[in-house]
């Protein structure tokens, strides 16, 4: 039997307060029931939960429907496996195959770094992926092995729905950029995020929080570029290298599909000069900037990844706060499949 709804439904205002464990243990089963197996399943469920964890809801659970959703409309093949279709040394390029973006980034993030670690440098372009979550776990992940990484992405043409500066109609996709440098320890100094003045997800999350959209964000549904010219053009580096370069496919009047494009380079830092020197510099340049009169009620500056560290820290330890519209959709996705919501916890 489902205990779907044994635990009740939450009000609009509250949060349900789960183990971390637990709520892991569910998303896995859910993508198991959608025919991810094994390593596949347990890996995108722990990607979805380090964006849950680091405070980052809009590419967490609450996408979770999304994934399930995208697979039963073929929109994405939860069986399929990334492979590779160009091969110069230094330089790869992988067919997704319609392969969840989170898996196929996965493989990506593995070759372009051990491809890195015998030339120094490398890339690999990936086309025909579905959407994946956050980038910031694949920079993590390729600086724990003392890799820096830039990551390039656009949507293949589809979803316009960022304006060009001054323009009052959608031309280009969120267009994320990650960049990741190894630290002396984790977290390391790790930056994703959209050259849209805000993520869709975000929008979305926004959306169902009842919360009005800044005018500084979008105008209507179409959203503006972050920093005027300055997001503009990094979106356009992104839909030239992740679009073009890879053979992702670029924004046109044309009808585009629903897939990701994607550019990652990977330079080995150790080939360059020694990891521990390297790091030992960044860690110098750091404290520096951190170290800084703040004015009023300002809070202490942090390194970007260190706030999503203090956050898993936090979660892991006190428990995972999932609003009430997500629980909702869990409870529903608990039923379709008859699995037990995770258990809540006292806060």
């Amino acid at each position: 039997m489902s205990s779907h709804s044994a635990t009740g439904t939450p009000s609009a205002e509250t949060t349900v307060l789960c183990s971390a464990t637990d709520v892991t243990r569910f998303t896995e089963q859910v993508l198991t029931a959608i025919g991810l197996h094994g390593d596949d399943a347990r890996d995108m469920a722990a990607q979805i939960m380090s964006s849950e964890l680091a405070g980052h809801e809009s590419h967490g659970l609450r996408r979770l429907p999304e994934y399930v959703q995208r697979a039963r409309g073929g929109l994405a093949d939860p069986a399929a496996t990334a492979t590779v279709d160009l091969d110069t040394g230094a330089l790869t390029r992988m067919d997704g195959h319609g392969a969840f973006g989170h898996l196929v980034m996965r493989d990506a993030t593995r070759l372009v770094t051990e491809r890195a670690r015998t030339h120094g440098i490398a890339a690999v372009a990936v086309h025909n992926a579905d959407f994946a979550g956050r980038l910031a776990d694949f920079c993590e992940q390729a600086a724990r092995e003392g890799f820096a990484t830039l990551i390039y992405v656009n949507d293949s043409g589809s979803g316009q729905d960022v304006a060009p500066p001054g323009g009052l109609a959608g031309r280009l996709s969120t267009n994320p950029i990650a960049a990741g440098i190894p630290r002396a320890h984790s977290p390391h100094l790790v930056l994703d995020m959209a050259t849209s003045a805000v993520a869709l997800g975000r929008m979305a999350e926004e959306h169902d929080r009842g919360t009005a959209i800044p005018p500084a964000w979008a105008s209507g549904e179409v959203l503006h570029p972050f920093g005027g010219i300055k997001g503009f053009g990094l979106a356009l580096v992104a839909e030239a290298l992740a679009g073009a370069l890879t053979t992702a496919g670029t924004v046109s009047t044309a009808p585009a599909p629903e897939r990701q494009g994607v550019f990652m380079i990977a330079i080995h830092v150790d080939a360059m000069r020694p990891l521990e020197d390297f790091t030992a510099e960044v860690e110098r340049f750091a404290a520096h900037v951190k170290d800084v009169p703040l004015a009023k009620g300002k809070p202490p500056v942090r390194i970007p990844g260190e706030s999503s560290a203090e956050n898993t820290r936090r979660r892991q330890a006190h428990g995972v706060p999932i609003r009430a519209f997500t629980w909702r959709r869990l409870d529903v996705l608990a039923a379709e499949f008859n699995l037990s919501l995770p258990n809540q916890v006292m806060s």
